[in-house]
């Protein structure tokens, strides 16, 4: 009974658990990257902003439509102002005045109105200024975009790099220790100094703490990607790539437009646009405008009824051309033309350098890729050797040609030149997926 009790506690403890947390398995760069586009915060807020900003477009092009309101009002005239009238002119006496009282009580109106702008330079170009601003946030989106991946991949070749450095350093410490043993036993025999026990000891205390340091940097990579991909510490994620498989692409492959490039091309487009816009309040506007009123004055409350037939509505109604001719704003438009046109030269400029800067930036790209892929290369072979030497002194020790010395000296070079490896390593990493990235269309 209790058995099964408690594997009935272990089965809710694990359904709690999976309710609580996700597991996720990712087999490559690109399958970070891909959930990446639909979970990131920073990719969703422009997106946000992207929507934002065809609800803007359509705004503008909302100004170019008539503008129609409809009016309705009621007036209670509590008490009719009083007005002194000659009463000469009623045949009375000169000098005196009779009080007459004009209107009646109740006031109905209704009416509608309607205005259109016929020439409005200054609705067009904010047409084009909101398209040309959609057309930027849907290349700032990809800017982002392209900069979560450089975060995504920057965590996750580093997660590789200290995979592969914890397995060095567990091989390289598991050495270290059975070659501090064996100097401590000799130490006790007498045979070797306390010098040549040091520096075993030594030895074996820089492997272990290139183990630690590998273990927790892994770790910190790991819970990186999980914020970047807006998941909780609680979730558990799973690299199945090796370091070996990743590093297997086409170099070949042809760069893609930097979306950095096509957003100083927006920039520089809306900078016209705006300089365009400054300029056009110096042209003049023309609206046609249309207007239909109707009144009804009565003494009585009866706003839904003719009573007695002796009120009825007054109509009003007229249309016109509105014709608006700026002369004289104390020389503000002028200025803000000037300043819009340097801001348009200004982004024009940067347009020009960052493409230029961008072919420079590729070519280098290309260059520092080649460089990282031939010294790794050497690098491996140089470790490699090491640490055949090592294995070849430590043989001519056991057969009494060496000291111990040697053997510990040529330990500790493998030791450095593992670190030597592990340093071209890393850089051949951030070429590769720099490479990656500017292989990527966004």
């Amino acid at each position: 009974m209790f058995i099964k009790r408690f594997c009935i506690f272990l089965f809710v403890l694990a359904v709690s658990f999976s309710c609580e947390a996700q597991v996720i398995v990712f087999n490559s760069l690109e399958d970070i990257w891909k959930y990446a586009d639909t979970h990131n915060i920073s990719v969703l807020t422009a997106k946000y902003e992207l929507t934002k900003s065809i609800y803007s477009k359509k705004q503008s092009y909302g100004a170019l439509l008539p503008q129609i309101n409809a009016t309705g009002s009621f007036t209670d005239n509590i008490s009719l102002q009083t007005t002194l009238i000659p009463a000469q002119i009623f045949g009375g006496a000169a000098g005196t005045y009779k009080t007459l009282q004009f209107g009646q009580q109740y006031v109905y109106a209704g009416g509608i109105s309607a205005q259109m702008n016929i020439l409005n330079l200054q609705n067009w170009f904010n047409v084009q200024i909101a398209k040309r601003t959609e057309e930027m946030n849907d290349d700032s989106l990809a800017a982002t975009r392209k900069t979560m991946y450089q975060q995504i991949a920057t965590q996750y070749y580093s997660y590789l790099l200290m995979k592969e450095a914890e397995s060095l350093a567990v091989r390289t410490a598991g050495i270290a220790d059975s070659v501090f043993q064996l100097t401590e036993n000799k130490f006790n025999e007498g045979t070797v100094n306390e010098a040549n026990v040091d520096n075993a000891k030594l030895n074996f205390e820089r492997a272990q703490q290139s183990q630690i340091t590998a273990y927790y940097q892994m770790l910190t990579a790991q819970n990186n990607i999980k914020g970047l991909l807006g998941l909780t510490v609680k979730d558990s994620i799973r690299f199945d790539e090796t370091l070996q498989s990743t590093m297997n692409i086409d170099v070949s492959a042809t760069f893609q437009e930097d979306p950095s490039i096509k957003l100083a091309l927006q920039k520089a487009q809306i900078s016209l646009s705006q300089y365009k816009y400054a300029n056009s309040a110096f042209a003049p506007t023309i609206n046609i405008l249309y207007s239909y009123n109707d009144q009804r004055y009565d003494n009585s409350f009866e706003p839904f009824t003719n009573a007695k037939g002796t009120t009825a509505w007054f109509p009003a109604q007229y249309w016109g051309l509105q014709a608006v001719l700026p002369i004289f704003t104390g020389g503000s438009r002028w200025y803000q033309s000037k300043k819009n046109k340097i801001a348009y030269d200004e982004s024009l400029a940067l347009y020009e350098n960052s493409k230029k800067q961008a072919d420079i930036n590729d070519e280098n790209l290309r260059l520092n890729y080649q460089k990282a892929a031939a010294v790794l290369d050497k690098a491996k072979d140089v470790m490699e050797l090491s640490f055949d030497n090592y294995r070849h002194i430590s043989y001519r020790y056991d057969a009494g040609v060496e000291s111990l010395d040697a053997k510990l000296n040529a330990f500790k070079d493998y030791i450095d030149y593992q670190n030597q490896y592990l340093s071209s390593l890393s850089d051949m990493l951030v070429q590769l997926y720099q490479t990656k990235i500017r292989q990527q269309s966004f």
